[in-house]
């Protein structure tokens, strides 16, 4: 449940709550990653008209029947209600390499959605294991500003044209800013999806000294279209269709690898 949260986290997924769309289509929205060897948790959320004379569906969103088939082994999986919208069955345990299908009837509609848990990343380095910044926002000892340390490259092997995403996340408890008058601002960044096999991390990226964990994901097709979608800032995940068929949202799988990075002073 942590990775999955973490993901979704990762990723700057907007609030699954009802939400007021422009045009109303009584469907559900679903969010859900299937993470390699987790357990995956499903959630649904329901529109809401923004006119008041339109007609919302009395289904209840945790008392839906709900399941996952793992179309390679034929494997069914019933999901039990958490309440909130969201689903589980803990003996569901992704695999790599596996086709998994969520489907659930819906306001007289059969709702579905498949997605293909990658394989994790191949041979995932870095060109160095620690980095050394200046310390910023605090008046120059000399005359010349320091120098920027050169970006650290992250190279994979990608033969295939995958899609990948890197995350960077200080995991030090007690955080140190580089820029002491940025003391506030996040402790992690990312990059857009890419069919590449390499990217390079800016030094001024980083934001807090110490520890950092790079992890690289594997991702699918949908979830590249969910995520442009997901960063135009005047659409939400109720708006956004990827891969669910007579429904909004996203049920996509992942798998990863991490390494990891510190940040020093000179």
């Amino acid at each position: 449940m942590r990775k999955l949260l973490h993901f979704a986290l990762i990723f700057t997924l907007l609030s699954c709550e009802e939400t007021d769309v422009s045009e109303f289509l009584d469907k559900p929205v679903v969010e859900s990653y299937l993470y390699a060897e987790g357990s995956p948790t499903v959630k649904i959320s329901k529109l809401i008209p923004f006119k008041s004379d339109m007609i919302l569906s009395d289904t209840n969103i945790d008392q839906l029947k709900i399941g996952i088939t793992d179309l390679t082994t034929g494997q069914k999986y019933p999901l039990q209600a958490n309440g909130g919208g969201t689903y589980q069955n803990a003996d569901l345990i992704v695999q790599a390499g596996n086709t998994y299908q969520l489907s659930f009837p819906y306001n007289g509609m059969e709702i579905s959605a498949t997605t293909l848990v990658p394989e994790k990343p191949v041979n995932f380095k870095l060109s160095a294991t620690s980095i050394s910044i200046a310390e910023r926002g605090v008046a120059p000892s000399g005359s010349a500003s320091p120098e920027m340390p050169f970006p650290v490259v992250l190279n994979w092997e990608n033969t295939d044209q995958s899609y990948y995403l890197v995350y960077v996340k200080n995991v030090e408890s007690v955080k140190e800013a580089i820029n002491s008058k940025e003391n506030k601002s996040d402790d992690f960044f990312r990059n857009q999806p890419t069919n590449s096999d390499h990217y390079q991390l800016n030094p001024q990226s980083f934001k807090f000294y110490g520890m950092h964990r790079v992890i690289l994901y594997k991702i699918q097709p949908e979830y590249v279209i969910f995520f442009q979608n997901n960063s135009t800032s005047s659409i939400s995940i109720t708006e956004i269709k990827a891969n669910v068929e007579n429904g909004f949202g996203i049920f996509t799988a992942v798998n990863s690898l991490s390494v990891y990075l510190y940040v020093g002073k000179p």
